[in-house]
């Protein structure tokens, strides 16, 4: 059986940075359970996410029914934009967020060592490709829920409209055992240390904070390469010669 854990992701794409903004406290709280959270894609804000698992499906002999893995699936947003003013505005609400990154091969080898059973048919990790509303449609109708080797499903999440091209997303993917995921929420063990390449500060956390949360991160054992952002820095060395 040929596997595609990785989905719409070219080679080149593996190893590149990918990043995620959170609040510290949820960062603090990572570091404090070592573990991820996925969640299920209901209770993302587009109504257009999981779209295909929510449809109705119609046998050859007229029966209706929906799908079970629905209700299964979990999945983690992250982007392979390194940082914008909209990214910190909109998940750092009260400035105090962190952004953290790592690799998608990284990543996807974390949730496979923390699940290998099955891992094949359960964990994913793909790129958001964006396409016009009645692309879209046409897109999600020819996805095979029912493939044998799990990929179906986790592409099913793959697919958005192109109003949120800005977004240019990745994410990680796991399909639970169905009618048993009874949580919205499915959580993995990891070593930050190991999976986390780089954690950066809100660029505009005051000093002080930021001296303070880098105390509660190490001491959490986290040696991961801490920065403030400097995206909102007045630039330096700049001179003009007056005539």
């Amino acid at each position: 059986m040929s596997y595609n854990n990785y989905i719409n992701l070219t080679n080149d794409l593996l190893d590149k940075p990918i990043y995620r903004i959170m609040p510290i406290h949820r960062f603090l709280q990572l570091l404090e359970v070592n573990k991820l959270t996925l969640v299920k894609p209901k209770k993302w804000d587009d109504p257009f996410e999981n779209a295909l698992l929510n449809s109705a499906f119609k046998t050859p002999d007229g029966e209706t029914g929906s799908f079970a893995a629905k209700d299964s699936v979990y999945g983690q947003c992250w982007t392979f934009h390194r940082e914008t003013d909209a990214m910190w505005r909109i998940y750092s609400h009260d400035k105090d967020g962190v952004r953290v990154s790592t690799r998608p091969r990284k990543l996807l080898t974390a949730l496979q060592t923390a699940k290998p059973e099955h891992h094949n048919l359960k964990c994913f990790i793909g790129k958001v490709s964006y396409l016009p509303k009645k692309k879209l449609l046409d897109k999600l109708q020819s996805i095979d829920l029912l493939n044998t080797n799990g990929s179906g499903i986790a592409e099913s999440l793959l697919y958005k409209r192109t109003e949120f091209t800005h977004e240019n997303e990745i994410r990680l993917i796991y399909s639970g055992d169905d009618n048993a995921c009874v949580s919205d929420i499915f959580q993995f063990d990891i070593n930050p240390a190991n999976l986390l390449d780089r954690i950066l500060f809100d660029p505009r956390m005051e000093e002080n904070l930021k001296e303070a949360y880098i105390l509660a991160i190490n001491e959490k054992g986290c040696k991961t390469e801490i920065r403030r952002s400097t995206l909102y820095d007045a630039p330096k060395g700049l001179t003009f010669k007056l005539s």
